[in-house]
Formats: C-alpha cells, sequence, structure tokens
C-alpha cells in the first residue's frame, strides 16, 4: 500500500511539472503575431463628425448679405418707415387718348409714396400710401391720378390663433373711352372706394379655419359734360357688406389646398337708378385653390373662382363668371423674378339693357437685376370686359431701368404702351409714353 501511495505522489507531481511547463508557453505565445477577426470584436465608441443616415439636421439657414443699395428708412420706436418721391418728365403720343387725330404732349409725374413696417416681437403693422399724378403742358391732353392706401395689423393671440384687420382706399379713375362714361364728358370720371375687414384665424391640427367679416363702400363722383350741366352719379353709390368663410389643408409641405366662399349683398343709396331699375343685390363668390408656400422658386396662391350676382329687379338677369383668381411668382434664376396675376370680377353698368360687367384679366411682370444696384423690368398685361354692348379689349406692355446711385438716389426710365379696342371705333385708342427721372428716398 506504502507502494501504490508512492507511485501515486509521483504521478501528481509529473502533472504539476507538466501544467507549469505549459503555463510557461502560454504566457510567452502573445510575442507571435495573431490574426483577429474583426467581426468578433464589438466596436469601440468613436467621435462621429458626419451624422448617421437616421439623423436629421435642421436646415441650414444662408446668411444674405444686406443690399448696400437699399433703402436705410427712418426709424421711429418698433415701427420704420420708408418714404420716397418720384420725378419724372413724361412725353405722350397721344395725351387725350383721341381715337383719331392724336396729339402729342409733354408733362410731369408725380410719385410720391410711403411705407412702414413694424419689427415687434408679437404681432405686426405695416401700411402703404403711394400716388400716381400726371399733369400735361396746354388744354391738349387729359390729366390722370390714381392713389391708393392700405394697412395691415395682425394680432397673434395664440400660437394656434391670430387676428388680422385691414383697411384700405383706393381712387381711381375712367375715361370717355368707358362705355360707362358719356362721350361729351369733359375729363375723367373719379371713383372712390373704401374696404375694411376683420377675420379670425385658428389651426385644428392639420387644417387652417378662417371666419372674415368686411364692408366695401364705393362712391362715384359726378362728370361735367361739354354741352353744359353734368351726369348725376349718385344712383351708382353703394355699400356691401361681406362674410366669408374659409378651410384649408396645411398639412403638406408646400401645396396647401383650400376652399373659400363668400356671401356679399350689395345695398345702393337710391332704391331706383336712373333707369328707374332696383339694382340691389345678392352675390356670392366661390374659390377652389391652392398656395404655394414661399421657397426658392415657386410661391403665390392660385384658384378656380365662380361668381354670380342676382339682382332685386326681374328685369336684370343675374350675372355670373367663371374664371382664376391668382398671384403667382417664379424666380427661375437668383437673379429673375417673374410675377404672374390673374383676376376675375363682376361690376356695376347704369345700362338700361344690362345687369352688368364681366372682367378678365392677367398680367406678368419680369425683374431682372443687371448688377446689384441695376434692374431691368417688362411687364404686359391683358384685360377684357364683356357688357351688353361687346367688348372692351386693353393692352399694355412697359419697359423699364432702374438705377440706384445710392440708397437714397435712384434714376429710372421707362415706356408705357396703351392699346385700347371698344365696342364703337370711335373710343377705341393707343397711346406710347416715354418717362424719365429720379426717385429720392429715405
Amino acid at each position: 500500500m506504502a507502494r501504490a501511495f508512492r507511485v501515486l505522489s509521483v504521478c501528481l507531481l509529473a502533472g504539476l511539472c507538466s501544467a507549469a511547463q505549459t503555463a510557461v508557453a502560454q504566457s510567452v505565445e502573445p510575442l507571435k503575431p495573431t490574426v483577429v477577426d474583426d467581426a468578433a470584436v464589438p466596436p469601440l465608441p468613436r467621435l462621429a463628425i458626419l451624422p448617421e443616415d437616421d439623423v436629421e439636421l435642421p436646415p441650414v439657414k444662408r446668411r444674405v448679405r444686406p443690399n448696400p443699395f437699399a433703402p436705410l428708412g427712418l426709424r421711429q420706436g418698433g415701427i420704420t418707415y420708408f418714404p420716397s418721391l418720384g420725378v419724372d418728365g413724361v412725353v405722350s403720343s397721344n395725351g387725350a387718348q383721341a381715337s383719331s387725330h392724336p396729339k402729342a404732349a409733354a408733362g410731369l409725374h408725380l410719385r410720391p409714396a410711403i411705407r412702414f413696417e413694424s419689427d415687434w416681437v408679437r404681432h405686426s403693422w405695416e401700411g402703404q400710401a403711394s400716388g400716381d399724378f400726371t399733369r400735361y403742358l396746354g388744354n391738349i391732353a387729359t390729366d390722370t391720378m390714381q392713389a391708393d392706401a392700405s394697412s395691415k395689423f395682425r394680432l397673434d393671440i395664440h400660437h394656434d390663433m391670430r387676428a388680422d384687420f385691414d383697411v384700405r382706399y383706393r381712387l381711381s379713375q375712367d375715361g370717355s373711352s368707358s362705355s360707362e362714361v358719356p362721350n361729351t364728358a369733359i375729363g375723367d370720371r373719379t371713383d372712390h372706394t373704401f374696404t375694411a375687414g376683420a377675420a379670425i384665424t385658428r389651426e385644428f391640427g392639420a387644417f387652417d379655419g378662417r371666419l372674415k367679416l368686411g364692408v366695401e363702400r364705393r362712391i362715384f363722383e359726378d362728370v361735367k359734360l361739354s354741352g353744359g350741366g353734368s351726369e348725376d352719379n349718385r344712383d351708382r353709390n353703394y355699400t356691401s357688406p361681406s362674410f366669408g368663410a374659409r378651410l384649408a389643408y396645411v398639412d403638406p409641405p408646400a401645396l396647401k389646398p383650400f376652399i373659400d366662399v363668400t356671401y356679399e349683398p350689395r345695398f345702393h343709396d337710391q332704391k331706383l337708378d336712373r333707369n328707374g331699375l332696383a339694382r340691389d343685390s345678392q352675390g356670392v363668390t366661390a374659390s377652389l385653390g391652392v398656395t404655394l408656400e414661399r421657397g426658392p422658386i415657386w410661391s403665390g396662391e392660385a384658384a378656380i373662382v365662380y361668381a354670380f350676382r342676382d339682382y332685386k329687379d326681374d328685369a336684370l338677369k343675374t350675372n355670373g363668371a367663371l374664371g382664376i383668381n391668382g398671384n403667382l411668382t417664379w424666380r427661375p434664376t437668383e437673379l429673375t423674378s417673374i410675377v404672374m396675376t390673374l383676376g376675375t370680377s363682376l361690376d356695376e353698368t347704369a345700362s338700361a339693357t344690362s345687369s352688368g360687367s364681366r372682367t378678365y384679366s392677367g398680367r406678368l411682370d419680369l425683374t431682372h437685376t443687371l448688377r446689384e444696384n441695376v434692374n431691368l423690368l417688362a411687364g404686359m398685361g391683358v384685360s377684357t370686359t364683356r357688357t351688353e354692348f361687346g367688348a372692351e379689349d386693353t393692352i399694355t406692355s412697359k419697359l423699364g431701368v432702374e438705377w440706384q446711385i445710392n440708397p437714397e438716389l435712384a434714376w429710372t426710365a421707362s415706356y408705357d404702351g396703351t392699346w385700347f379696342k371698344a365696342p364703337q371705333s370711335a373710343d377705341s385708342y393707343n397711346e406710347q409714353r416715354v418717362s424719365t427721372g429720379f426717385v429720392i428716398r429715405r
């Protein structure tokens, strides 16, 4: 038994020696080159300069260098005012807009204007006023004047609700070439339009809803006649309240479809007009269109519109028109922009045999920045008014250049052409005008 114990001890001692030798051999093994499968080793954390594909970065805002020739404005509190005055010399091929034997005329063209805008953190207020007055030398031409003033105020009630208020005044003129002005009229008829509105807009998830109340007041001045006396236009004056509702789907990032319906009755100052007709009416305008969010190429709004007006007097037919309303801006390059304007409207008339007229208009205006302080301008417009007596068609064209000498002074030159075709050839005319001058601004 003792012998067996000695044999077992020797075996154990031999095993320990063998294990020790193995351990010594393993300790030297790392000195040899080792090939390791990279896929089997987990990646170490590292600083990533480029984001992963599923990480969305905020859009990078480009720093726009301010135009050194832009007007600086006059700052008062949180509002900046931008006044300007344009003074041009003008030469017309047909200052009196005569259909035959046109006579050239020269005169002075004044364009006073002012606009303002706020830079408040919340809410906003902006407005503008402008005038366009042409005075010719002598009595061979018709002096013209136009004026426009408007203001908009936005009240931010909540993050998803706002209120908008707007007012506007517009002064316009119609000459004897229009079927609504007597051929014996001395000078143009002057019209005044006042509008005011209040709207509230609220977001409902993917939708925007808007309700708007408004009122329009139109006043037509009397016109002096060459044979003595004047045309009394008080029966044309009317007041038109309005109520409108609009629903837009705003979830798409670019195209936002909408539907708009407006109810507009008209109430004249006199129950019966000069022909003994009751011209009070009920009108509805419905629009189906899309808004393009302001982007680098396209922006604006366009809609198919249908308008109709039903009159109180049974002798007057319902007047209706189907057309397109819109204002779209296309920027094919950073230096060029093209603005397209389309319009459809129903207008009043004093004719005993007509309930009203329908006007369709379209215009294209191009601006190209030749240099940082030089802009080239071009435009063309087409308008047609359908009446019971036929169509009145007007084509206008424009070419011009603006050279901004410094932020306070600019030189302008332009050519304007007008071709008017009336149902009666005796009222048709064409006129070409060339003007040049300076604009003083602040």
